[in-house]
């Protein structure tokens, strides 16, 4: 059985995301500008002339010429012969001139294209910058899914199929993740997966492709290799221990942590209760 985190990055990117449609927005602006320019509409003009030329509309106006003739019936045999031919070089004549003429429509287009987007090369570097972000950020587990079977006997052959590019492509949002790994290892002895077993809550981090849980606290830091949060100094053997963040230290007495939900700075934080206090009156 297949298991599938479903995962969004939104909580970590409110400021990438704002700033990248204010990017997207000023990027329209100065374009909209460009083509307003007298000079836009030269190369406008120019790129439009592009697509003939004297000799061009000669050889067009020959060809209508030719086909405009109503003597058919009154040919030949070798009249006609001689007259299809002279259509058919008349076409590829035509057809040359347009092959000639498509080096001079690229390079005004190219003039055209770079005159709209003339000043926004900063904005689009820093798009570019914003979405590497973007997709670069940590994610948070919002769902789990069970998805279907991964194993399917055909012919009494059992064949693994992987469904990730369903659920991690055409449904979008998703990363499959391993029951059986924790800490980098697999408990079964098989490959381990994406280092830690997801959960609703837990981190998806597309750098390291790895699931890890919330970082309890800001002195802890990443095992890289299991993926799990580790103390500045390692807990002392014993059960009843308690993290003191403050002092980044290990108490033997009932410590909680403060949270960040002072509702007023008059208010004290209860350490072995927990919850915030309003003062004594």
């Amino acid at each position: 059985m297949a298991y599938y985190a479903k995962i969004s990055n939104q909580e970590f990117t409110v400021s990438e995301w704002a700033r990248l449609e204010e990017a997207h927005r000023e990027i329209n602006v100065i374009e909209n500008d460009n083509r307003m320019s007298d000079e836009y509409a030269t190369l406008k003009t120019a790129y439009y002339d592009s697509f003939t030329s004297d000799t061009l509309q000669t050889l067009q106006d020959e060809l209508a010429a030719l086909q405009s003739q109503d003597w058919f019936d009154d040919m030949t045999e070798e009249e006609m012969t001689a007259y299809t031919n002279s259509i058919t070089a008349k076409q590829a004549e035509i057809a040359a001139e347009k092959a000639a003429l498509i080096p001079g429509q690229e390079t005004a287009l190219a003039s055209l294209k770079a005159k709209e987007v003339e000043g926004t090369e900063d904005l689009v570097t820093e798009i570019e910058s914003l979405n590497t972000t973007i997709a670069n950020a940590l994610c948070r587990v919002t769902a789990m899914y069970t998805g279907v079977d991964e194993f399917v006997s055909s012919n009494g052959e059992v064949t693994e199929v992987d469904n990730s590019v369903y659920w991690e492509g055409f449904y979008r949002g998703c990363k499959r993740t391993s029951y059986n790994t924790q800490g980098g290892v697999h408990k079964l002895g098989g490959t381990p997966f994406r280092k830690n077993y997801a959960g609703v809550g837990y981190i998806y981090d597309p750098v390291r492709d790895a699931f890890y849980s919330e970082q309890p606290y800001a002195s802890w830091t990443l095992n890289e290799d299991a993926c799990y949060w580790e103390p500045p100094t390692p807990r002392p053997e014993g059960m009843d221990w308690y993290w003191k963040e403050d002092t980044t230290e290990w108490v033997d007495y009932v410590y909680i942590n403060p949270d960040n939900n002072q509702p007023y700075p008059s208010w004290t934080w209860d350490t072995t209760n927990g919850g915030w206090n309003p003062p004594l009156i």
